[in-house]
């Protein structure tokens, strides 16, 4: 299988999305999309792939450099770098090389790994035009930092003579060396950093995922001509639009033998047919599902012929169920493509102390009282808490904070509130949005419709996950939205633009690789909220299957479409529930609405 043109796809999609957010894209541009198909077949020589690197990066290599690292993506490099993210260590990832047969990036190169006092050097034998060699690098950077942290750096870096290295300075501060190789060898980089990096525990590894990966691949070991059986069946299956449909004869017909000629040829060469289409056809949804298409989509694009066909098919190959395979996909996408989002949430300032008491009071000692005692000496939030009560959609205005606590917000609502809170305080100067605290209020909306729509339908013991859920699942806005965010100019254009919340929801995933959700889970990990509540966020970004899922998501779609995006039609989100609301639920909306 073509995994080293997958890889240059993705490295050409990267240099293509990195133009088009800093306004460089020409009709060079168009040249290289239309030749993506042929790259991913990998029918372009190594020199023609190098020729449509320089046309995109041209006078821009120091500018584009800058922000590589953040737009090259593991899952659409192929199931062997893939396989190497998932990886438990840096040391691992490089000891899978010896087990995979492929090349990592072109054919007949070779990667080692020595050892010397504290040091580490992978020595890559690169067969590649030196302009591409700085791609390969990134990769490596990028995978070891993925691996072992943000803060891993070469100690320096040995490349062929004439290597970019306007394109290589921004995404590396390691000391470059240019070594000048004879003609007649290859050329030789090597890459030395601390030996201590080797072991650092990667928080990606999954051995699970990482067997369904070399599925796709041990299938094609040990095939080294051109011309082998396996080969022609490989490409007779390309040339198929929906693999799922294909048939023994049909492939027969294409490599011109009859059907009695054709297995006798697949027993000679000691190849079971079905095996080698099913493991093709799960090469593409494996491909497909970590590049985040819909399961639904994967399955109709490969042919099948319903939902569970593929289900069954996918699971007795791989272990796995679609779906899940698909959450470990949004998962790897969003670390690797926000980078700007984990370091924003890493440098906030741990919580305020009242706040952090109130998160972290036992569940015995959450009472009225207690959190009075705690809130009366924070007079800030104290004000906050006041402010909040007063609003008609909780009663009348209490006067004192006992009322507001006992008859107006209940308890568990404070500890929500003073999430929120934190999160305003750290988060309001440095946005690019203009009003923060109206964002919030939509939260705090999303909670009411919530609990005045659906909540009774639950046991008490589900309902503070599901509170936390509603209240905190669009909280990533204030991340996105921030001003040391590289794309939040963009990102507020985008919202501004936006008909209404799904919308927005959609071109965030589209545009800018985020789910909304997903993100949310970095603020509550950081301020220890983890477990059901960040599964949930996470289920949310596959577009909540279940029933409770996609009424979360109908509370948010209201809340914001109400407060913010005057186009949209709250009726009609009503209307499109797969369960429609009944009459007295219409009323009870139509009320908080207007209230609110």
């Amino acid at each position: 299988m073509a995994y080293t043109g997958t890889f240059w796809s993705a490295v050409l999609r990267a240099l293509l999305s990195l133009r088009r957010d800093k306004q460089l894209s020409s009709l060079d541009d168009e040249q290289v999309v239309a030749l993506l198909p042929r790259v991913e077949s990998n029918e372009l020589t190594a020199e023609q792939l190098a020729e449509l690197g320089d046309l995109l990066l041209a006078e821009h290599s120091a500018l584009i450099g800058q922000s590589l690292l953040g737009y090259l993506d593991f899952n659409k490099m192929g199931a062997v770098h893939c396989y190497a993210s998932l990886s438990k260590d840096i040391r691992s990832a490089l000891q899978a090389s010896e087990n995979i047969t492929q090349a990592w990036f072109q054919p007949c190169e070779t990667l080692t790994l020595t050892l010397s006092g504290n040091s580490a050097a992978l020595l890559v034998n690169t067969s590649l035009p030196v302009s591409l060699v700085p791609f390969q690098i990134a990769f490596f950077l990028l995978l070891f930092r993925h691996l072992a942290g943000r803060d891993f750096e070469f100690q320096q870096i040995e490349v062929p003579h004439n290597a970019n290295l306007g394109l290589l300075a921004p995404i590396s501060k390691a000391p470059v060396v240019v070594v000048a190789h004879e003609q007649h060898h290859p050329g030789m980089v090597k890459l030395t950093f601390a030996e201590d990096w080797l072991d650092r525990q990667s928080f990606f590894h999954s051995p699970n995922l990482q067997q369904i990966l070399a599925r796709n691949f041990q299938q094609y070991a040990h095939q080294d001509t051109e011309n082998s059986l396996l080969i022609s069946l490989l490409k007779a299956f390309d040339s198929v639009a929906q693999p799922a449909r294909i048939r023994a004869e049909g492939i027969a017909d294409q490599l011109n033998m009859n059907m009695s000629t054709f297995r006798r040829t697949l027993r000679q060469e000691n190849i079971s047919f079905s095996a080698v289409l099913k493991s093709y056809i799960h090469e593409k949804s494996v491909h497909h599902l970590l590049s985040g298409k819909k399961v639904d989509d994967v399955s109709d694009l490969l042919g099948f012929s319903d939902r569970r066909a593929f289900d069954r098919s996918f699971k007795e190959f791989t272990g796995v169920n679609p779906g899940q395979l698909r959450q470990v996909g949004s998962r790897l996408r969003f670390q690797r493509g926000n980078q700007a989002l984990v370091e924003i949430s890493d440098n906030l300032p741990p919580l305020p102390e009242t706040i952090n008491q109130i998160i972290k009071l036992p569940e015995a000692q959450q009472t009225v009282s207690a959190l009075v005692s705690l809130i009366a000496t924070d007079p800030v939030f104290q004000a906050h808490i006041m402010g909040k009560a007063s609003r008609a959609i909780y009663g009348t205005a209490p006067i004192s904070l006992q009322q507001a606590i006992g008859r107006n917000l209940g308890v568990s609502q404070v500890r929500h509130l003073a999430v929120l809170f934190a999160a305003q305080q750290f988060l309001t100067v440095q946005s690019v949005h203009p009003d923060v605290a109206k964002l919030i209020d939509a939260m705090l909306l999303s909670h009411s419709l919530f609990n005045a729509l659906f909540a009774s339908e639950y046991a008490e013991s589900q309902r503070e996950i599901l509170n936390q859920v509603v209240m905190f699942g669009p909280l990533s806005l204030l991340l996105l939205f921030h001003a040391e965010h590289v794309a939040s100019k963009r990102i507020y254009s985008a919202w501004t633009h936006s008909d209404d919340f799904d919308s927005f929801i959609q071109q965030l995933d589209a545009e800018f690789n985020v789910c909304l959700y997903g993100a949310s889970s970095l603020l509550l990990i950081n301020w220890g909220i983890t477990s059901e509540v960040n599964q949930m966020l996470w289920q949310l970004c596959r577009g909540g299957e279940s029933q409770v899922l996609q009424r979360i998501l109908f509370c948010h779609s209201l809340a914001f479409n109400s407060l913010f995006f005057e186009n949209s039609n709250c009726d009609s989100v009503a209307e499109g529930q797969d369960k429609p609301l009944t009459p007295a639920q219409l009323s009870i909306m139509q009320s908080l609405l207007e209230r609110w």
